[in-house]
């Protein structure tokens, strides 16, 4: 038994990724990292104990190319008495029609059709073959990016998907594991030319920062992807505790009450997770987005004791707070439907923030504010709701992307789509999609050209 094999059965001893009798759906593109992942657990499914179906996805985005792909995993897995099912997916006619981000809605095909497939086979866990080195890059990626505040420390080595979880039995070994697996097995795999391509982020950190970390430490990916584990282990812990304590904080089962001041006495690493906790309990299936933003607004709220203050939040919720004691109510006023002039008047506040657009040098001293700076020859400024046919140009697009699409990507529930706000120049050029995303013509530093002001100002305190 050689190093890659011996290594992956005590990861599976060890973390019991699955149990004897599951059903496992593996994802596989072909490359050299499914492949091996395929052929290594087709060659110990029995002494596993584990059936599995294999999933191979054509993102028609390579021509024949992907044709061939999908026709050599089909032929493995026959090969090796694996069931395969096959789904081709028309990203380009997606992109084309909706626009976005081309990996990301690839992502999200991706997962839609595994969720599928599981239901349909009855599996439970979902395999995919991100090693060691992919989480370092991960975690580089989200490090640089400002985005590790998402609850978790780069990819988790399990987590729930659908009615099943989705685990990760290769991080516990390198790209350079499985290449030499994949030499002294003779396992056949094909060669994707997206992965030599400088034009993303995670290819030109694979070329030039991985190699000079494995010039300082070998086992540099491998000790990072322990420290991932380690720390999203201690953040599942964090998260049990901040369920039982606010469990006791709550003062009833079927309302939320809770003291601001009771809150306040626990620390920041509970508070942050028992405000996500709150708002999950506030709107239960109804799915909606929570943002860092909002969530750091909620707990900024519970800070004091004193006065009355408010917060508006998604779907006319409003949170208050009477001196101490905090509570949650529905207001009768639908905001989000509301159509307001901001050329001349702050907009009704939405999503806890309110707008107003005025001329450059005329900037108002607001507390709390972002001002985005453009040039329009338009001179009327509406805050509406979404409707047919809106586009927005975003930065680094040539086409304006249409909003309904950008809801779907962003993954806001679909019930909450038409009540969107946005914000348009003249009667439909969009500005801002207040939560999401700017228009590409808004900069956050004056430009010679710019002759208009888009203020948000954040409302936490608005009596």
């Amino acid at each position: 038994m050689d190093h890659y094999e011996q290594t992956m059965l005590a990861y599976q001893k060890k973390h019991r990724l699955f149990e004897k009798g599951n059903r496992l759906v593996i994802g596989v593109s072909g490359g050299i990292d499914s492949m091996v992942l395929l052929q290594f657990l087709a060659k110990k499914r029995h002494q596993l104990g584990v059936h599995l179906t294999a999933v191979h996805i054509d993102h028609m985005l390579r021509g024949e190319q992907s044709a061939e792909d999908r026709r050599f995993v089909e032929h493995y897995c026959k090969l090796w008495e694996v069931p395969c099912v096959s789904f081709s997916v028309p990203i380009p006619a997606i992109l084309a029609e909706y626009g976005g981000n081309a990996q990301s809605v690839c992502r999200n095909e991706r997962y839609r059709i595994f969720e599928q497939v599981m239901e349909k086979t009855g599996s439970t866990v979902l395999i995919t073959a991100h090693h060691a080195d992919d989480q370092l890059e991960t975690i580089l990626m989200e490090g640089m990016r400002g985005s590790l505040g998402n609850g978790a420390f780069g990819m988790r080595l399990k987590r729930p998907l659908g009615s099943g979880m989705l685990v990760r039995p290769q991080l516990a070994v390198t790209k350079e594991e499985i290449t030499q697996y994949a030499q002294l097995n003779k396992v056949p795999y094909r060669e994707d030319p997206s992965n030599a391509s400088d034009a993303y982020t995670r290819n030109r950190i694979r070329k030039t920062i991985l190699p000079a970390m494995a010039q300082e430490n070998p086992r540099a990916s491998l000790h990072f992807s322990e420290l991932a584990e380690q720390i999203n282990e201690d953040s599942a812990f964090l998260q049990q505790l901040a369920e039982g304590t606010l469990k006791e904080l709550l003062s009833s089962d079927k309302e939320l009450l809770i003291s601001a001041e009771s809150f306040r006495s626990h620390p920041s690493a509970l508070q942050k997770r028992m405000v996500l906790l709150l708002l999950n309990y506030l709107y239960d299936d109804k799915r909606v987005l929570i943002t860092s933003h909002l969530a750091e607004q909620v707990r900024e709220l519970l800070q004091s004791s004193s006065g009355t203050v408010f917060l508006h939040l998604p779907q006319n919720y409003m949170m208050i707070r009477q001196y101490d004691q905090v509570f949650f109510e529905k207001h009768s006023e639908n905001l989000q439907r509301q159509r307001a002039d901001i050329g001349r008047l702050w907009s009704p506040p939405v999503l806890g923030s309110r707008y107003r657009v005025v001329p450059v040098g005329e900037e108002p001293e607001a507390e709390n504010a972002v001002f985005w700076y453009f040039h329009s020859e338009k001179t009327d400024f509406m805050l509406r709701g979404r409707e047919p046919g809106d586009r927005i140009l975003l930065a680094g697009m040539s086409q304006a992307k249409k909003l309904a699409r950008l809801m779907i990507d962003e993954k806001i529930p679909s019930q909450q789509r038409d009540d969107w706000p946005i914000i348009v120049a003249g009667k439909n050029e969009v500005l801002l999609v207040p939560g999401l995303r700017i228009a590409a013509c808004l900069s956050r530093t004056k430009r010679p050209a710019d002759n208009r002001v888009l203020v948000e100002q954040c409302i936490d305190y608005a009596k």
